[in-house]
């Protein structure tokens, strides 16, 4: 019962394939001059197209393996890239906030000499001395270019 079963699917299987590669194309045109295209014929004027179908060529180990390989390159590059990329955002940010911490140092050091009466600073030798107009203003338009500099 099982055998007859399978030989009767296996029949029907092999039928059903066979018309399906054996399907004709007709192509025929109307009365209006438009062409139409059918698996069926209509009326005599349909002719039969003859379609060749080529089969493709077997992907090879070796291909499969090159293309895997370049994928895997272009993987690499691409991860290159983004960790460029990654690492110019880093170096962007240090230099914002080094910018920011610059800025504040200098529009506070300009903030005290141009307030404050008398201005000192330390020597070398830790002792303290006042600032003299004319290195007074020197030390202005030096925090003034700094400011200028940092606070963009």
């Amino acid at each position: 019962m099982q055998k007859s079963f399978f030989i009767i699917l296996s029949l029907m299987i092999s039928i059903f394939f066979s018309s399906i590669s054996n399907a004709e194309i007709y192509r025929w045109t109307d009365k209006n001059g438009k062409v139409h295209f059918s698996d069926k014929p209509i009326g005599e004027k349909s002719e039969t197209l003859d379609i060749k179908v080529q089969k493709s060529a077997p992907v090879s180990a070796k291909s499969r393996d090159e293309r895997k390989q370049q994928a895997e390159g272009f993987l690499r590059a691409r991860q290159e890239e983004r960790e460029e990329q990654n690492k110019k955002i880093a170096e962007k940010k240090q230099l914002k906030v080094k910018k920011k911490a610059n800025c504040k140092k200098f529009k506070k050091e300009y903030k005290k000499i141009t307030e404050a009466g008398a201005v000192y600073y330390k020597n070398k030798d830790g002792t303290r001395d006042w600032l003299e107009p004319k290195r007074r203003n020197k030390e202005e338009a030096r925090l003034k270019a700094a400011i200028k500099k940092w606070c963009k």
